[in-house]
C-alpha cells in the first residue's frame, strides 16, 4: 500500500479541508483533533454538549464512527477497504449535492459521518502504513526510524490535500468531494494493478519407503 499512500493522504488532506471549512469545523479523520475540540467545546461553552447542532456534538459523532469504521474493517482486505471509501465518499457527493453545496445544522451530521468513514476505511486499508494521522510518521522521522524518502510524501500530500480542498470549493463550491473520489478510485486502480508477491512452491509429496520385512 505504500505506492498509494500519498494518493490516499491527498485524499484525506481534502475530505479535513472540506470537514474543517463546511461540515462544522471538525477533522475527519484526526481523532486527536476531535478530542481536543470536544475537552475545549465542553469546557468553554458546556451548552455546546446539549446542542446537536454543536461542535461537542460534531466532534464526537466524527470520534464514534472513526473509531468504529476502523474496528469493523481491520479484518477486511485492503482493496475491500478502499472500494468501501470509495463508495462512502460517492454517497457524500450525492449528498453535497443534495444540500445545494453548502450544508447547514443537522444536514452537516449526515455528510461528516460519511466523510469520517471513508477516512476510517482508508485507514484500515493501511497494513503498512497509516496515510490519516501523520503524526507518527513525523516522529519515527525525526528520531531516525523512518526514511524521509519513502515515509514521508504524505507529509507532503496532507497539507496540499488540504489546500486543494480550501481554493477549489471557495471557487467552485460544487465540487464537494469529487476531486477524492477521483483520488480513491486512482489508489484502487493502483493497488489492483500491484505485482502480487508469488505464491511459494508447494512441497513436494514425500514418499514413503517401501516395507521390507
Amino acid at each position: 500500500m505504500r505506492r498509494t499512500g500519498w494518493i490516499l493522504a491527498l485524499a484525506a488532506g481534502y475530505v479535513d479541508g472540506l470537514a474543517l471549512l463546511y461540515l462544522g469545523g471538525i477533522f475527519a479523520s484526526v481523532v486527536t483533533g476531535n478530542l481536543v475540540l470536544i475537552g475545549v467545546a465542553a469546557t468553554t461553552d458546556p451548552h455546546h454538549i446539549t446542542d446537536i447542532t454543536g461542535p461537542t456534538t460534531h466532534a464526537a459523532l466524527a470520534v464514534a464512527v472513526y473509531t468504529t469504521t476502523v474496528t469493523l474493517a481491520r479484518r477486511m482486505p485492503p482493496a475491500r477497504c478502499l472500494v468501501a471509501a470509495l463508495a462512502a465518499m460517492c454517497t457524500l457527493c450525492g449528498g453535497w449535492a443534495f444540500a445545494h453545496h453548502d450544508p447547514h445544522g443537522l444536514a452537516q451530521l449526515p455528510l461528516l459521518a460519511l466523510a469520517t468513514l471513508a477516512t476510517g476505511l482508508q485507514a484500515a486499508a493501511q497494513r503498512d502504513a497509516d496515510t490519516t494521522h501523520l503524526t507518527g510518521t513525523l516522529s519515527r522521522v525525526a528520531k531516525g526510524r523512518a526514511r524521509l524518502a519513502t515515509d514521508g510524501p504524505p507529509l507532503i500530500a496532507m497539507p496540499i490535500g488540504a489546500a486543494s480542498a480550501a481554493l477549489l470549493l471557495d471557487t467552485a463550491p460544487w465540487l464537494g468531494a469529487l476531486p477524492a473520489v477521483a483520488l480513491i478510485a486512482a489508489a484502487c486502480v493502483l493497488h489492483a494493478a500491484a505485482p502480487r508477491p508469488p505464491h511459494p512452491p508447494a512441497p513436494a509429496p514425500q514418499r514413503q519407503a517401501a516395507y521390507t520385512p
